[in-house]
């Protein structure tokens, strides 16, 4: 895989990054590390985690995932590793209902807590990238980057991000970063994949990449945009028959999904990796997430770098459903 620049920040990753949500919850620390293996074997070295994977799972507190790249990264040459991990969504408690779960938000003491306990778990004297996870606008701004700041002066951080966000938040922040002299974001993390949801899909605190962002980021170079759930758990799978969420479950996502399987059978790769090229060769630059819970789906997805789609099958599948 290539490397890359993350937005200004003068720290290079790879075209594609490691999501780690159910490392220590559904993957375990053998199986966790083997994929993180697999993932630096192929180039990889930008990996995603973040300080409440998974609390939502059975047993789960929100540790595990940081816990067990922790584990991981003792044996590993840190500065090989781009290690990326949020704050601002782990839970204050929480009963089993996410609809009534107490996030610790982004207050500057938070932020500030929540980096030290994250670099205990993933043993490590820094973060590279910090995102704030959720852009709670009750949070002052000045406030969450005053808290970055000094983290990035104690040599703690090193780049910031946001996540599930709105472009003129990102516009609001960056200004002031510049009017203030403080530590401005690097990159932004949304959701998004080939399918286009409905127009009143519900994603709960999930925000997605919209042509407006696609745009913004286009045009700003000291920003770069990643994307997670690329793949939707498995919908474009050609090994198992996974059913269009509700979400997604409309008229032109049954062309764009018939228009997926035409061009990679012309190709000759998967869907998913067809996904992941597509994602990578838009006119604005994405960082997609990828995932798994075998090593084999690593190695899957991290071909699709290796795809060079031509104008003719970009427009394609860039008009399919419309």
């Amino acid at each position: 895989m290539k490397k890359i620049e993350l937005g200004s920040s003068g720290i290079q990753v790879s075209e594609m990054c490691l999501g780690t949500m159910y490392f220590g919850t559904k993957t375990d620390q053998k199986q966790s590390e083997s994929i993180l293996n697999t993932f630096l074997e192929h180039g990889g070295n930008f990996v995603d985690t973040s300080n409440n994977y998974a609390f939502w799972m059975e047993n789960g507190v929100g540790d595990e995932s940081e816990n067990t790249i922790g584990n991981w990264i003792a044996s590993q040459q840190r500065d090989k590793i781009i290690l990326a991990t949020k704050c601002g969504a782990r839970p204050e408690s929480f009963d089993g209902n996410l609809d009534s779960v107490q996030l610790e938000g982004l207050a500057h003491d938070t932020i500030i807590k929540a980096v030290e306990d994250s670099l205990k778990r993933l043993k490590t004297d820094y973060i590279d990238v910090l995102y704030g996870h959720i852009d709670f606008q009750e949070y002052p701004i000045e406030e969450r980057l005053n808290a970055f700041q000094k983290l990035k002066e104690q040599g703690k951080i090193r780049a910031i991000g946001t996540s599930n966000t709105w472009t003129w938040r990102i516009e609001e922040s960056n200004v002031l970063s510049k009017e203030k002299g403080l530590i401005s974001y690097s990159c932004v993390q949304q959701k998004y994949s080939y399918l286009r949801p409905k127009y009143n899909a519900d994603f709960w605190v999930q925000r997605l990449i919209d042509p407006e962002m696609m745009d913004y980021i286009k045009n700003r170079k000291g920003l770069t945009l990643l994307a997670y759930s690329t793949l939707l758990s498995g919908v474009y799978s050609d090994n198992k028959k996974v059913s269009i969420p509700d979400e997604y479950d409309t008229k032109d996502n049954e062309i764009r999904m018939a228009t997926l399987d035409k061009v990679a059978k012309a190709i000759g790769c998967t869907k998913n990796q067809l996904v992941l090229a597509w994602m990578m060769q838009q006119d604005t630059k994405i960082i997609p997430l990828i995932s798994g819970s075998r090593p084999s789906q690593i190695e899957e997805s991290v071909k699709a770098a290796d795809i060079a789609l031509s104008e003719e099958q970009l427009n394609e599948l860039n008009g399919a459903g419309d």
